[in-house]
């Protein structure tokens, strides 16, 4: 009965297999269409738009950018210190935190004494749910660890988040520990796939310790990962809010203020009329840090050491 079997055409096969990945793809895709593509050309034409009480659009060339220009650099606090502050993040995070998560991630690779204290530690925050983590410290820093170091040595210490002295640097803190999981799951990954030949080729040329193992041959094989770290975090410089949003809501002091908290509070507490000149004003963020990225990317990849290798 077999042998009478007709089979199927070739044709007809490519149709069906065709037809079956066109109908797992096209729901996401369909989602990419209207949430991202749709949602960020709606936001192109609105910034040269001028949208009335009654809703009536029209046609308002270049005013909304002006206008966004004027309000955000006439002396706005808020957006000088937001500023500063993205800008201070960010090479906090790529001086003190990229050297750290390097070399944690390098003693997870190593089995160092300890890595497993530090996969627990740094591996916490990814566990629990992100807002009843940060929940949980935000409890810790403005009740518990006064209410201890009182009890305990008689300190008394302001609230941490609210302070203007320790308020950023809480915020920063935060910020780092809830990191370290991603770098220390992508990071060691990054150095398991090293030939362990390499390695050993390496010793025979006369690296013979841990340190010089990490700068000469590690660092170089892992730069791509590291570049693109460094990438995406300066394309999200003027974006990222960071944990303030969740810590304080719409209540942030001043001090710990960011352009991408900044821009989320304006886009929020906006009316309908409002619109445009937000739109406006992520253009010209864009036309900002779009050419400065491309160039920071040029510049990694044109020092790739792995290159070399």
């Amino acid at each position: 009965m077999n042998k009478n079997k007709k089979k199927k055409p070739i044709n007809q096969i490519l149709v069906s297999k065709y037809i079956f990945v066109g109908s797992i793809l096209f729901y996401p895709l369909l989602m990419f269409c209207v949430f991202y593509i749709g949602t960020n050309l709606n936001s192109i034409l609105m910034a040269f738009q001028s949208i009335s009480i009654r809703g009536e659009v029209s046609f308002a060339g270049l005013s909304n950018f002006s206008e966004f220009i004027k309000n955000c650099f006439g002396g706005n606090p808020y957006v000088t210190i937001g500023l500063k502050n993205s800008i201070k993040v960010y090479f906090i995070n790529l001086v003190i935190c990229v050297p750290l998560y390097i070399l944690f991630s390098y003693i997870l690779f190593k089995k160092c004494i300890g890595n497993r204290v530090i996969r627990a530690v740094v591996m916490t925050p990814s566990i629990v749910s992100g807002f009843i983590m940060c929940l949980i410290f935000k409890n810790f820093v403005t009740m518990g660890l006064p209410e201890f170091l009182n009890g305990l040595f008689g300190v008394e210490i302001p609230n941490l988040l609210r302070d203007a002295r320790t308020s950023l640097a809480t915020n920063i803190f935060y910020a780092i520990w809830t990191s370290f999981a991603t770098s220390l799951i992508v990071y060691p990954n990054a150095m398991k796939e090293i030939d362990e030949g390499i390695i050993e080729a390496g010793r025979v040329d006369g690296i013979n310790n841990m340190f010089s193992e990490l700068r000469h041959i590690i660092l170089p094989l892992i730069y791509p990962t590291l570049s693109t770290f460094i990438i995406t975090g300066f394309s999200s410089i003027l974006t990222d809010g960071g944990v303030v949003a969740t810590f304080y809501m719409y209540d942030a002091p001043l001090e710990v203020y960011n352009m991408g908290y900044y821009y989320w509070t304006m886009v929020a507490n906006a009316r309908t009329s409002g619109y445009p000149e937000l739109a406006a004003g992520g253009l010209l963020m864009t036309a900002v840090v779009a050419p400065l990225t491309l160039l920071l990317r040029w510049f990694l990849n044109k020092h790739d050491p792995s290159s070399d290798y």
